[in-house]
Protein backbone atom coordinates (compact mmCIF):
# COMPACT_ATOMS: atom_id res chain seq x y z
CA UNK A 1 0.00 0.00 0.00
CA UNK A 2 1.46 3.04 -1.49
CA UNK A 3 1.75 6.52 0.78
CA UNK A 4 -0.57 8.09 -1.96
CA UNK A 5 -3.30 7.59 0.70
CA UNK A 6 -1.84 10.62 2.62
CA UNK A 7 -3.07 12.71 0.11
CA UNK A 8 -6.51 12.08 0.01
CA UNK A 9 -8.95 14.98 0.72
CA UNK A 10 -10.08 15.79 4.44
CA UNK A 11 -12.89 17.94 4.23
CA UNK A 12 -15.20 18.46 6.95
CA UNK A 13 -18.67 19.02 5.01
CA UNK A 14 -20.74 17.55 1.91
CA UNK A 15 -19.39 14.15 0.67
CA UNK A 16 -16.64 14.15 3.52
CA UNK A 17 -19.30 14.52 6.15
CA UNK A 18 -21.32 11.74 4.83
CA UNK A 19 -19.02 9.20 5.26
CA UNK A 20 -17.55 10.42 8.57
CA UNK A 21 -21.18 10.08 9.94
CA UNK A 22 -21.31 6.78 8.07
CA UNK A 23 -18.13 5.17 9.76
CA UNK A 24 -18.83 6.91 13.29
CA UNK A 25 -19.63 3.12 15.03
CA UNK A 26 -16.67 1.24 12.57
CA UNK A 27 -13.86 3.71 12.95
CA UNK A 28 -12.79 2.46 16.53
CA UNK A 29 -13.43 -1.61 16.71
CA UNK A 30 -12.32 -1.38 12.72
CA UNK A 31 -8.62 0.96 13.42
CA UNK A 32 -8.09 -1.99 15.89
CA UNK A 33 -8.95 -5.07 14.15
CA UNK A 34 -6.53 -3.66 11.37
CA UNK A 35 -3.66 -3.76 14.20
CA UNK A 36 -4.42 -6.66 15.26
CA UNK A 37 -5.05 -8.83 12.04
CA UNK A 38 -3.68 -6.47 9.25
CA UNK A 39 0.14 -5.70 8.50
CA UNK A 40 -0.71 -2.11 7.36
CA UNK A 41 2.60 -0.16 5.87
CA UNK A 42 3.88 2.13 8.96
CA UNK A 43 3.98 5.14 6.19
CA UNK A 44 0.50 4.82 6.02
CA UNK A 45 -0.64 3.60 9.35
CA UNK A 46 -4.29 1.93 10.36
CA UNK A 47 -5.66 5.67 10.37
CA UNK A 48 -4.78 6.53 6.85
CA UNK A 49 -6.34 3.41 6.12
CA UNK A 50 -9.79 4.62 8.06
CA UNK A 51 -9.36 8.03 6.75
CA UNK A 52 -9.50 6.58 3.07
CA UNK A 53 -12.83 4.51 3.95
CA UNK A 54 -13.89 7.61 5.04
CA UNK A 55 -13.91 9.42 1.55
CA UNK A 56 -15.11 6.86 -0.16
CA UNK A 57 -18.10 6.00 1.75
CA UNK A 58 -18.70 9.86 1.60
CA UNK A 59 -18.71 9.34 -2.64
CA UNK A 60 -20.55 5.86 -2.34
CA UNK A 61 -23.37 8.17 -0.46
CA UNK A 62 -23.37 10.89 -2.53
CA UNK A 63 -23.83 8.59 -5.57
CA UNK A 64 -26.29 6.13 -3.88
CA UNK A 65 -27.80 7.78 -0.43
CA UNK A 66 -29.49 4.62 0.33
CA UNK A 67 -26.31 2.67 0.56
CA UNK A 68 -25.40 1.02 4.08
CA UNK A 69 -21.71 0.10 4.91
CA UNK A 70 -22.79 -3.00 6.55
CA UNK A 71 -25.00 -4.34 3.77
CA UNK A 72 -23.22 -3.35 0.81
CA UNK A 73 -25.32 -5.02 -2.50
CA UNK A 74 -23.17 -5.65 -5.51
CA UNK A 75 -25.04 -2.72 -7.03
CA UNK A 76 -23.27 -0.30 -4.20
CA UNK A 77 -19.87 -1.89 -4.82
CA UNK A 78 -20.00 -1.94 -8.75
CA UNK A 79 -20.53 2.24 -8.22
CA UNK A 80 -17.65 2.21 -5.76
CA UNK A 81 -15.62 0.31 -8.36
CA UNK A 82 -16.53 1.90 -11.79
CA UNK A 83 -16.88 5.42 -10.33
CA UNK A 84 -16.00 6.68 -6.52
CA UNK A 85 -11.92 5.08 -6.70
CA UNK A 86 -11.53 6.34 -10.18
CA UNK A 87 -12.64 9.97 -9.09
CA UNK A 88 -10.95 9.70 -5.79
CA UNK A 89 -7.37 8.16 -7.64
CA UNK A 90 -7.84 11.43 -10.22
CA UNK A 91 -8.31 13.72 -7.50
CA UNK A 92 -5.11 13.10 -5.97
CA UNK A 93 -3.11 12.68 -9.13
CA UNK A 94 -0.56 9.36 -8.28
CA UNK A 95 1.97 8.40 -10.11
CA UNK A 96 0.54 5.08 -10.09
CA UNK A 97 -2.87 4.93 -10.64
CA UNK A 98 -3.49 1.34 -10.79
CA UNK A 99 -1.56 0.82 -7.83
CA UNK A 100 -3.80 2.97 -5.74
CA UNK A 101 -6.66 1.68 -7.28
CA UNK A 102 -5.88 -1.78 -6.28
CA UNK A 103 -4.89 -0.52 -2.69
CA UNK A 104 -8.28 1.24 -2.27
CA UNK A 105 -10.12 -2.10 -3.48
CA UNK A 106 -7.76 -3.67 -0.40
CA UNK A 107 -9.06 -1.23 2.19
CA UNK A 108 -12.44 -2.18 1.61
CA UNK A 109 -11.91 -5.76 1.01
CA UNK A 110 -10.60 -5.61 4.49
CA UNK A 111 -13.56 -3.40 5.96
CA UNK A 112 -16.16 -6.26 4.02
CA UNK A 113 -13.74 -9.18 6.05
CA UNK A 114 -13.75 -7.54 9.44
CA UNK A 115 -17.83 -6.74 9.34
CA UNK A 116 -18.40 -10.85 8.27
CA UNK A 117 -15.50 -11.66 10.80
CA UNK A 118 -17.10 -9.70 13.62
CA UNK A 119 -20.91 -10.29 13.15
CA UNK A 120 -21.11 -6.78 12.16
CA UNK A 121 -22.40 -7.57 8.47
CA UNK A 122 -26.13 -7.09 8.11
CA UNK A 123 -26.51 -8.30 4.67
CA UNK A 124 -27.28 -11.53 2.62
CA UNK A 125 -24.57 -13.56 3.24
CA UNK A 126 -24.57 -14.13 -0.81
CA UNK A 127 -24.20 -10.50 -0.94
CA UNK A 128 -20.96 -10.67 0.97
CA UNK A 129 -19.44 -13.21 -0.70
CA UNK A 130 -20.27 -11.71 -3.67
CA UNK A 131 -18.87 -8.16 -2.70
CA UNK A 132 -15.36 -9.44 -1.75
CA UNK A 133 -15.37 -11.42 -5.26
CA UNK A 134 -15.97 -7.67 -6.68
CA UNK A 135 -13.57 -5.81 -5.13
CA UNK A 136 -10.36 -8.27 -5.19
CA UNK A 137 -10.66 -8.07 -8.76
CA UNK A 138 -11.52 -11.49 -9.34
CA UNK A 139 -14.00 -12.49 -11.78
CA UNK A 140 -16.56 -14.93 -10.12
CA UNK A 141 -16.94 -18.61 -12.05
CA UNK A 142 -20.16 -19.58 -12.60
CA UNK A 143 -20.00 -21.51 -9.68
CA UNK A 144 -19.70 -18.69 -7.21
CA UNK A 145 -22.63 -16.60 -9.44
CA UNK A 146 -25.14 -19.73 -8.59
CA UNK A 147 -23.53 -20.43 -4.86
CA UNK A 148 -24.29 -16.66 -3.96
CA UNK A 149 -27.59 -16.84 -5.48
CA UNK A 150 -27.89 -20.05 -3.26
CA UNK A 151 -27.14 -18.79 -0.13
CA UNK A 152 -30.23 -17.64 0.48
CA UNK A 153 -32.98 -20.42 0.16
CA UNK A 154 -33.96 -21.47 3.43
CA UNK A 155 -33.84 -25.50 3.92
CA UNK A 156 -37.72 -25.58 4.47
CA UNK A 157 -38.05 -23.88 1.54
CA UNK A 158 -35.79 -26.17 -0.05
CA UNK A 159 -37.39 -29.43 1.03
CA UNK A 160 -40.63 -28.24 0.18
CA UNK A 161 -39.81 -27.80 -3.51
CA UNK A 162 -37.49 -30.20 -3.70
CA UNK A 163 -39.30 -33.13 -2.21
CA UNK A 164 -42.23 -32.60 -4.46
CA UNK A 165 -40.07 -32.42 -7.39
CA UNK A 166 -40.55 -34.41 -10.76
CA UNK A 167 -37.43 -36.83 -10.19
CA UNK A 168 -38.31 -37.27 -6.19
CA UNK A 169 -41.22 -38.72 -7.00
CA UNK A 170 -40.05 -40.75 -9.87
CA UNK A 171 -37.42 -42.23 -7.82
CA UNK A 172 -39.80 -43.08 -4.93
CA UNK A 173 -42.00 -44.84 -7.32
CA UNK A 174 -39.38 -47.02 -8.55
CA UNK A 175 -38.07 -48.16 -5.20
CA UNK A 176 -41.77 -48.69 -4.53
CA UNK A 177 -41.65 -51.20 -7.08
CA UNK A 178 -38.50 -52.24 -6.24
CA UNK A 179 -39.76 -53.57 -2.69
CA UNK A 180 -37.01 -55.73 -1.17
CA UNK A 181 -35.43 -56.54 -4.32
CA UNK A 182 -36.75 -57.52 -7.95
CA UNK A 183 -35.45 -59.39 -10.94
CA UNK A 184 -34.02 -57.23 -14.13
CA UNK A 185 -32.41 -58.62 -17.75
CA UNK A 186 -29.36 -58.71 -17.89
CA UNK A 187 -29.03 -56.58 -20.32
CA UNK A 188 -31.18 -53.76 -18.72
CA UNK A 189 -31.91 -51.76 -15.37
CA UNK A 190 -35.64 -52.76 -15.72
CA UNK A 191 -37.82 -55.32 -17.73
CA UNK A 192 -40.52 -53.77 -20.06
CA UNK A 193 -43.19 -54.66 -17.62
CA UNK A 194 -41.74 -53.09 -14.78
CA UNK A 195 -41.39 -49.90 -16.72
CA UNK A 196 -44.85 -49.89 -17.85
CA UNK A 197 -45.98 -50.85 -13.98
CA UNK A 198 -43.78 -47.44 -12.59
CA UNK A 199 -45.22 -45.42 -15.21
CA UNK A 200 -48.68 -46.88 -14.41
CA UNK A 201 -48.26 -45.67 -10.66
CA UNK A 202 -46.32 -42.71 -11.10
CA UNK A 203 -49.04 -39.52 -11.63
CA UNK A 204 -48.01 -37.42 -14.57
CA UNK A 205 -48.99 -35.75 -17.28
CA UNK A 206 -46.01 -36.70 -19.26
CA UNK A 207 -45.52 -40.57 -18.55
CA UNK A 208 -47.23 -43.33 -20.77
CA UNK A 209 -47.84 -46.59 -19.78
CA UNK A 210 -47.35 -47.85 -23.53
CA UNK A 211 -46.41 -47.24 -26.84
CA UNK A 212 -48.24 -46.61 -30.14
CA UNK A 213 -49.10 -50.73 -30.36
CA UNK A 214 -50.12 -50.93 -26.76
CA UNK A 215 -46.70 -53.38 -25.86
CA UNK A 216 -44.28 -52.23 -22.53
CA UNK A 217 -42.07 -49.97 -23.37
CA UNK A 218 -38.48 -50.81 -22.89
CA UNK A 219 -36.56 -48.69 -20.40
CA UNK A 220 -34.22 -46.82 -23.64
CA UNK A 221 -37.53 -45.67 -24.97
CA UNK A 222 -38.58 -43.27 -21.68
CA UNK A 223 -35.36 -41.29 -21.36
CA UNK A 224 -36.46 -39.36 -18.33
CA UNK A 225 -37.53 -42.66 -16.56
CA UNK A 226 -33.69 -44.33 -17.29
CA UNK A 227 -32.27 -41.27 -16.83
CA UNK A 228 -33.46 -41.44 -12.87
CA UNK A 229 -32.73 -44.72 -12.83
CA UNK A 230 -29.26 -44.50 -13.60
CA UNK A 231 -28.94 -41.54 -10.98
CA UNK A 232 -30.20 -43.58 -8.44
CA UNK A 233 -27.74 -46.59 -8.82
CA UNK A 234 -25.02 -43.68 -9.20
CA UNK A 235 -25.97 -42.19 -5.60
CA UNK A 236 -26.73 -45.62 -4.16
CA UNK A 237 -30.51 -45.40 -3.77
CA UNK A 238 -30.72 -48.52 -5.99
CA UNK A 239 -27.90 -51.02 -5.50
CA UNK A 240 -27.72 -52.87 -9.06
CA UNK A 241 -24.40 -55.14 -8.43
CA UNK A 242 -25.96 -58.40 -9.32
CA UNK A 243 -26.47 -57.65 -12.75
CA UNK A 244 -30.04 -59.60 -12.62
CA UNK A 245 -30.75 -58.15 -9.21
CA UNK A 246 -32.20 -54.57 -8.06
CA UNK A 247 -32.78 -53.97 -4.75
CA UNK A 248 -32.52 -50.58 -2.42
CA UNK A 249 -29.30 -49.29 -1.90
CA UNK A 250 -27.59 -48.56 1.19
CA UNK A 251 -28.75 -44.34 0.82
CA UNK A 252 -32.47 -45.45 0.31
CA UNK A 253 -33.20 -45.64 3.95
CA UNK A 254 -34.06 -42.44 5.51
CA UNK A 255 -33.43 -40.38 2.25
CA UNK A 256 -35.95 -38.31 2.25
CA UNK A 257 -35.26 -37.11 6.08
CA UNK A 258 -34.80 -33.15 6.72
CA UNK A 259 -31.38 -33.99 7.57
CA UNK A 260 -27.85 -32.88 6.29
CA UNK A 261 -26.59 -35.49 4.25
CA UNK A 262 -30.22 -37.37 2.99
CA UNK A 263 -30.60 -33.19 1.88
CA UNK A 264 -26.97 -33.19 -0.21
CA UNK A 265 -28.22 -36.81 -2.15
CA UNK A 266 -31.53 -34.76 -3.07
CA UNK A 267 -29.49 -31.92 -4.13
CA UNK A 268 -27.50 -34.07 -6.56
CA UNK A 269 -30.26 -36.33 -7.44
CA UNK A 270 -32.54 -33.31 -8.65
CA UNK A 271 -29.14 -31.10 -10.09
CA UNK A 272 -27.75 -33.99 -12.22
CA UNK A 273 -31.82 -34.85 -13.71
CA UNK A 274 -32.13 -31.16 -14.36
CA UNK A 275 -28.25 -30.52 -15.87
CA UNK A 276 -27.60 -33.50 -17.56
CA UNK A 277 -29.02 -34.28 -21.39
CA UNK A 278 -30.82 -37.81 -20.95
CA UNK A 279 -30.14 -37.68 -24.65
CA UNK A 280 -26.60 -38.04 -24.05
CA UNK A 281 -26.29 -40.32 -20.77
CA UNK A 282 -24.16 -43.08 -22.57
CA UNK A 283 -22.15 -40.56 -24.84
CA UNK A 284 -22.30 -37.78 -27.03
CA UNK A 285 -22.17 -34.01 -26.80
CA UNK A 286 -24.29 -31.60 -25.77
CA UNK A 287 -24.92 -28.05 -26.55
CA UNK A 288 -27.85 -27.66 -24.18
CA UNK A 289 -25.65 -29.03 -21.38
CA UNK A 290 -22.59 -27.21 -21.67
CA UNK A 291 -25.07 -23.80 -21.94
CA UNK A 292 -28.15 -24.50 -19.12
CA UNK A 293 -26.45 -23.35 -16.09
CA UNK A 294 -25.50 -19.99 -17.61
CA UNK A 295 -29.51 -19.79 -18.46
CA UNK A 296 -30.73 -21.09 -14.76
CA UNK A 297 -27.73 -18.89 -13.63
CA UNK A 298 -29.60 -15.45 -15.51
CA UNK A 299 -33.07 -16.79 -13.88
CA UNK A 300 -31.56 -16.83 -10.04
CA UNK A 301 -29.80 -13.68 -10.47
CA UNK A 302 -33.28 -11.80 -11.67
CA UNK A 303 -32.22 -11.72 -15.42
CA UNK A 304 -34.40 -15.01 -17.19
CA UNK A 305 -33.68 -15.48 -20.45
CA UNK A 306 -36.83 -14.89 -22.80
CA UNK A 307 -37.30 -16.28 -26.47
CA UNK A 308 -35.47 -12.73 -27.83
CA UNK A 309 -32.64 -13.59 -26.11
CA UNK A 310 -32.62 -17.17 -26.59
CA UNK A 311 -32.80 -16.68 -30.72
CA UNK A 312 -30.04 -13.89 -29.44
CA UNK A 313 -27.41 -16.73 -29.13
CA UNK A 314 -27.71 -18.01 -33.29
CA UNK A 315 -27.17 -14.51 -34.51
CA UNK A 316 -24.31 -14.21 -32.26
CA UNK A 317 -23.01 -17.84 -32.49
CA UNK A 318 -21.46 -17.66 -35.76
CA UNK A 319 -18.19 -19.79 -34.94
CA UNK A 320 -20.63 -22.88 -34.63
CA UNK A 321 -21.46 -22.46 -38.44
CA UNK A 322 -24.54 -24.42 -39.34
CA UNK A 323 -24.74 -25.72 -35.80
CA UNK A 324 -25.45 -23.03 -34.16
CA UNK A 325 -29.41 -22.79 -34.89
CA UNK A 326 -29.48 -26.27 -33.87
CA UNK A 327 -27.76 -25.73 -31.08
CA UNK A 328 -30.20 -22.92 -29.70
CA UNK A 329 -33.60 -25.30 -30.29
CA UNK A 330 -31.62 -28.34 -29.01
CA UNK A 331 -31.42 -25.66 -26.04
CA UNK A 332 -34.84 -24.68 -26.13
CA UNK A 333 -36.26 -28.02 -26.41
CA UNK A 334 -34.74 -29.57 -23.58
CA UNK A 335 -35.68 -25.98 -21.54
CA UNK A 336 -39.45 -27.12 -22.93
CA UNK A 337 -39.36 -30.42 -21.61
CA UNK A 338 -37.95 -29.47 -18.31
CA UNK A 339 -40.79 -26.67 -17.96
CA UNK A 340 -43.36 -29.59 -18.49
CA UNK A 341 -41.74 -31.69 -15.87
CA UNK A 342 -42.80 -28.49 -13.73
CA UNK A 343 -38.96 -27.37 -12.58
CA UNK A 344 -38.84 -24.55 -15.19
CA UNK A 345 -41.51 -22.09 -15.73
CA UNK A 346 -43.56 -23.93 -18.65
CA UNK A 347 -42.73 -21.08 -21.13
CA UNK A 348 -40.48 -18.00 -21.25
CA UNK A 349 -38.85 -16.27 -19.57
CA UNK A 350 -37.51 -18.85 -18.36
CA UNK A 351 -37.06 -18.85 -14.62
CA UNK A 352 -37.19 -21.51 -12.03
CA UNK A 353 -38.34 -21.96 -8.57
CA UNK A 354 -36.00 -20.99 -5.25
CA UNK A 355 -36.31 -23.84 -3.82
CA UNK A 356 -33.98 -25.69 -6.63
CA UNK A 357 -30.98 -23.34 -6.90
CA UNK A 358 -29.46 -25.14 -3.79
CA UNK A 359 -29.53 -28.28 -5.89
CA UNK A 360 -28.56 -26.52 -9.47
CA UNK A 361 -25.36 -24.59 -6.93
CA UNK A 362 -24.49 -27.72 -5.63
CA UNK A 363 -23.91 -29.64 -8.90
CA UNK A 364 -22.12 -26.69 -10.52
CA UNK A 365 -20.16 -26.48 -7.82
CA UNK A 366 -18.79 -30.37 -8.00
CA UNK A 367 -18.14 -29.93 -11.52
CA UNK A 368 -16.58 -26.04 -11.83
CA UNK A 369 -13.09 -27.77 -12.87
CA UNK A 370 -14.63 -29.67 -15.65
CA UNK A 371 -14.23 -28.65 -19.21
CA UNK A 372 -17.66 -28.59 -19.86
CA UNK A 373 -17.83 -27.73 -24.12
CA UNK A 374 -15.08 -29.96 -24.46
CA UNK A 375 -12.79 -27.52 -26.72
CA UNK A 376 -15.49 -27.36 -28.86
CA UNK A 377 -14.34 -23.61 -29.50
CA UNK A 378 -10.77 -24.70 -30.84
CA UNK A 379 -8.44 -21.25 -31.06
CA UNK A 380 -11.77 -19.42 -32.12
CA UNK A 381 -13.35 -17.37 -29.84
CA UNK A 382 -17.60 -18.19 -29.09
CA UNK A 383 -19.18 -14.87 -30.08
CA UNK A 384 -22.73 -15.89 -28.58
CA UNK A 385 -21.54 -16.72 -25.03
CA UNK A 386 -21.49 -12.50 -24.97
CA UNK A 387 -25.11 -12.71 -25.57
CA UNK A 388 -25.56 -15.29 -22.86
CA UNK A 389 -23.64 -13.64 -20.19
CA UNK A 390 -24.79 -10.14 -20.64
CA UNK A 391 -28.11 -11.74 -19.03
CA UNK A 392 -26.14 -12.03 -15.99
CA UNK A 393 -24.96 -8.89 -15.96
CA UNK A 394 -21.14 -9.48 -16.06
CA UNK A 395 -18.98 -7.37 -17.46
CA UNK A 396 -15.82 -8.30 -19.79
CA UNK A 397 -13.66 -10.08 -17.41
CA UNK A 398 -16.30 -11.98 -16.32
CA UNK A 399 -16.70 -13.27 -19.76
CA UNK A 400 -13.41 -14.15 -20.10
CA UNK A 401 -13.66 -16.16 -17.11
CA UNK A 402 -16.97 -18.11 -18.09
CA UNK A 403 -15.81 -17.94 -22.12
CA UNK A 404 -12.36 -19.84 -20.37
CA UNK A 405 -14.70 -21.84 -18.08
CA UNK A 406 -16.36 -23.19 -20.72
CA UNK A 407 -13.16 -24.40 -22.86
CA UNK A 408 -13.00 -21.43 -25.23
CA UNK A 409 -10.39 -18.30 -25.19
Amino acid sequence: MDDSLDALPDETSGPHALGRQAMADLREPFTAWLEENVHVDEEVGPEAVVEALTVGAGGLLTLRPQARLTRLTPEDVDVLITQVVPAMVEDVGTDDPEEMAADLLAVWWQLLTFLGETGRWQGTAGDLETDLVLVAGEPPELAEVLAAAAGDVEEGEEDQTVLASFPVRAAQAVLAHVGDGLEVPDDAELAGDDVTAVLAAFEHPVPVTVDAEGEPQALEDVPWLRQVVLLMLDLDLLDGEDETLLVPGVEADGWLEPTPEPRELRRQLVGRFVLEDPATLDEGFSVAEAVLPTVLASAMTGEPFDDTTLDALVGDGAVLGPAAGVAVEELKERLSDLGVLGILSERAPWTIARGFWPAIAATVGEEEDDDLLGGLFGDSEPHWLEGVMGQLGLGDEQVRQIRGLLGGR
